[in-house]
């Protein structure tokens, strides 16, 4: 699946005919929730432009601050590692451009609690100290290609040195929270904790709304364009 993605990015950003790459192509390095990354971008017309990029994200986060999991426990948020877009822009104006395309991530985000001392953690109604629950790990599962939508400023294409900015979403889907856990066998591998880790799993997808279904895009970034 990467392999054939990321043929598809390559193929639609180098395979063009000549004329379409008279028109003026460009590099960009940019930095946002989409990671820190580069870009290509391929003018097929005066008001056309092909783009595709790769954006790298080995980020951890400590969460335990903003992130209540539990009396005591530390939680480490994980996002995911590497993006990949491929898509078209639509210029309106001289800068101000409307555009879409499909991302790929190989993986998905993460968060950690890990418990030890005195820490406990309520899991489906139950509360479990860290002598029964040593780690829950929770992991946001989604499609690992989405649609995107955005609107941004600045010509990749453009002769010369310049910024730019991308804002938009893209559409992950619904995502489906699975829960895990390690600790003491006798406890964890009860079918009664199972049930409540289940439970619990539904109940963060019913809280965290709709809003998990989308991924925000705000990039920025300096491009160098040659162009007509």
């Amino acid at each position: 699946m990467k392999k054939t993605f990321l043929a598809l990015a390559v193929a639609a950003l180098v395979a063009m005919p000549g004329a379409a790459a008279a028109q003026g192509w460009g590099v960009a390095g940019r930095a946002g929730t989409l990671g820190i990354g580069a870009e290509g971008a391929l003018a097929l017309g005066s008001s056309l432009v092909v783009r595709g990029g790769i954006g790298l994200m080995p980020l951890e986060i400590d969460a335990t601050s903003f992130w209540d999991v539990g009396e005591g426990v530390e939680a480490t948020l994980t996002l995911p590692e590497t993006w990949y877009n491929v898509g078209v822009d639509l210029y309106l104006g001289s800068g101000f451009r409307i555009g879409g395309g499909m991302l790929y991530k190989p993986d998905d985000p993460t968060i950690v609690g890990t418990l030890a001392g005195t820490a406990s953690i309520d899991i489906g109604g139950t509360t479990y100290t860290a002598s029964d629950v040593a780690e829950v790990t929770g992991t946001l599962a989604s499609k690992t290609t989405a649609p995107y939508a955005l609107i941004g400023f600045g010509k990749h294409t453009s002769s010369g040195i310049g910024l730019f900015l991308d804002l938009g979403v893209a559409m992950l889907g619904e995502p489906d929270v699975q829960l895990t856990a390690t600790g003491n066998q006798t406890v964890i591998g009860s079918t009664e904790f199972q049930s409540r880790l289940a439970s619990e799993a539904t109940q963060l997808e019913d809280d965290a709304g709709s809003y998990l279904q989308y991924w925000p895009i705000l990039n920025i970034g300096i491009r160098i364009g040659v162009g007509n």
